[in-house]
C-alpha cells in the first residue's frame, strides 16, 4: 500500500514507487495529490489530482506520513469530533476562523498515525539481546 503523506504546505499525497533518476543521480518519488472523504476520513489519491515529483526521501523533505483511514480508532473518530465542533464553535461565535485550526488537524492526523504504528508492531518483539 503507498503511504500518504502531509506536505510542508499542510496539503496531502498519495506516494508511488521511487526510483532512482539515472539523469540526476538521486532518488526520485512521484506523488499524487490525495483527497479526503468528508464522511469516512479516508485518505485516497485523486485521479485527476496534481501530480509531483520530490528529489530524494519524502521524510527528509518536510513531508509527514498520515494514516490513510484516521477515524479507524474510534477515540481518534471521537477526538475529531470534539475538536471539530469546538473548532466550527470559535468562528460561528467569533465570525472568523480559530487561529489553530490548521495545527490542531495536524496534531489529530499525527496521533491517529501514532496509533497507526502501534497497531502495525509486533505484539511480541523478539527478546533484546545483551548485558542484564
Amino acid at each position: 500500500m503507498n503511504r500518504l503523506l502531509r506536505g510542508p504546505d499542510g496539503r496531502h499525497w498519495q506516494e508511488a514507487i521511487g526510483h532512482v533518476d539515472e539523469e540526476v543521480k538521486q532518488w526520485v518519488v512521484e506523488l499524487t495529490a490525495a483527497v479526503q472523504d468528508p464522511d469516512t476520513g479516508r485518505w485516497t489519491a485523486d485521479p485527476h489530482g496534481e501530480r509531483i515529483t520530490v528529489t530524494g526521501v519524502p521524510d527528509r523533505a518536510g513531508y509527514t506520513e498520515v494514516s490513510a483511514d484516521p477515524f479507524h480508532e474510534p477515540c481518534i473518530a471521537h477526538l475529531h469530533r470534539l475538536v471539530t465542533e469546538l473548532v466550527d464553535d470559535f468562528e460561528q461565535q467569533v465570525g472568523a476562523p480559530h487561529p489553530h485550526a490548521t495545527d490542531l488537524a495536524h496534531a489529530l492526523e499525527d496521533v491517529a498515525m501514532r496509533t497507526e504504528q502501534l497497531r502495525r508492531r509486533p505484539r511480541h518483539p523478539p527478546p533484546r539481546r545483551g548485558r542484564r
